[in-house]
């Protein structure tokens, strides 16, 4: 009795483990498909959507799947070449070299593009150009009607962002017309299609190729599209782009500022330098100047480049005499106008000019006069200009400065308690000084 009693515990408690185990195993699953799903949301575009019109260069679409992203993704094509020629058209529907509008890349959603050379321009490329709104990973698209037919056969070369990264090409039919080397796909054999006429009528896909770019960071995609052989003019080129296009949006780290100076020329005027990495989102740069560190307005500004994935570096000259004091602060401004100062740095003028001297007290005052001292090299005249601390002028005077040294008073009874900066323009020269007025 005593014996069946501990068999059956035993057995219960071996039930027990394996149920735990097995709720253990099933959270892990659950939790590791949750996060498959949030870090791997595929995104999608269908031509068929959207509207492009025949013999554009240029579109711009909206990734529809992308709308619950906090920045959707906008997905911009350039198409151009240098040589002399008519676009016939582009889009799922594309007239053919007969006239007639068919579906003539594939069954897959292809982008046709087609280009006729005129004489002698039966060799230059024709440049596509894939940009992103954001960047994004794993780019996987599908190009369609690599072929060769009579003496003319079609060539790829494919790269991401400024040719650093290289994608992999991979052939999918078993009798393909095309074969691919590193980041080049070059036709062989003869015509694709079922009947060898170099169309994909059917949607075959022996002159297919798929590419991938994997986890690398992107923010465009150039394709060279060559059609070359012994043909000085061969007929309309035509191939098939971007079917069955899919992405993921990639996690965006916050702008990185890698620094941040200024440098004088050989006639002292600044020119203020910066780089960045990881720039998205952004409309412009804004250089703001200040002669007193507290009251700052804009001097300079420069486009955002939203290099995500390469280094931006940035050159402003702004063409302005020095204070004996200079501040300049950069300040980032994003996409929805919303602004933030990145960083400040202090540069002092002396090392261009041998400043007058200038000294005002008392500081602070509360008297009705403050008295001003100046040591001038020669007779010249200044310009002296009071400023309150919200950047107002108040008060504007002159006074011819003799060689020596120069004494004179300014009223100040009139100011309120508070921040003030006096501006002195000597000649070329520029002096600050900063007072405080007390009750």
């Amino acid at each position: 009795m005593f014996n069946r009693l501990g068999y059956r515990l035993d057995v219960h408690m071996v039930r027990l483990v394996i149920t735990y185990v097995l709720t253990c195993l099933l959270m892990l699953i659950c939790n590791w498909l949750l996060g498959q799903t949030d870090q791997e949301s595929k995104y999608q575009l269908q031509w068929s959507d959207v509207d492009w019109n025949a013999g554009d260069r240029g579109q711009v679409f909206k990734i529809l799947d992308s709308a619950a992203l906090e920045s959707p993704v906008f997905m911009g094509i350039e198409i151009y070449t240098e040589a002399k020629g008519t676009f016939s058209g582009f889009g799922q529907l594309t007239p053919y070299i007969d006239g007639r509008d068919v579906l003539n890349f594939g069954e897959h959603q292809s982008l046709g593009v087609m280009f006729d050379p005129a004489a002698g321009e039966g060799f230059s490329p024709v440049t596509i150009k894939l940009r992103f709104s954001q960047p994004v990973q794993y780019l996987d698209f599908r190009i369609t009607d690599i072929d060769a037919l009579e003496e003319r056969g079609d060539s790829l070369f494919i790269y991401g962002n400024g040719k650093d990264i290289f994608p992999k090409l991979e052939v999918i039919s078993e009798k393909p017309t095309v074969k691919t080397y590193g980041r080049t796909a070059v036709a062989i054999g003869s015509g694709s299609g079922s009947i060898g006429n170099g169309s994909a009528f059917g949607g075959e896909e022996n002159g297919d190729i798929r590419v991938h770019f994997g986890e690398e960071y992107l923010d465009s995609v150039t394709i060279h599209y060559y059609e070359t052989g012994k043909m000085q003019d061969p007929s309309t080129r035509g191939i098939g782009l971007f079917s069955d296009l899919s992405f993921h949006a990639a996690k965006l780290e916050p702008m990185n500022l890698l620094n941040f100076g200024v440098v004088l020329d050989d006639r002292c005027q600044p020119t203020v330098r910066w780089s960045t990495e990881q720039e998205f989102g952004l409309d412009e740069f804004v250089v703001e100047y200040s002669y007193d560190g507290y009251n700052f307005f804009p001097a300079g500004s420069a486009e955002a480049k939203n290099t995500y994935t390469q280094k931006a570096e940035y050159d402003v000259p702004l063409y302005r005499a020095l204070n004996a004091e200079n501040y300049f602060r950069l300040v980032r401004i994003d996409e929805n106008g919303q602004s933030a100062i990145l960083t400040s740095e202090t540069m002092s003028g002396a090392v261009c000019y041998g400043f007058t001297t200038v000294n005002v007290y008392p500081n602070p005052s509360s008297g009705n006069f403050v008295f001003v001292e100046i040591e001038a090299t020669e007779q010249k005249p200044t310009e002296i200009a009071i400023i309150d601390q919200f950047g107002d002028l108040l008060v504007k005077t002159s006074y011819e400065l003799k060689s020596g040294l120069n004494r004179f008073k300014l009223e100040s009874r009139h100011l309120v308690p508070g921040i003030y900066n006096l501006r002195f323009a000597i000649g070329q020269e520029v002096v600050t000084k900063q007072i405080s007025i007390l009750p």
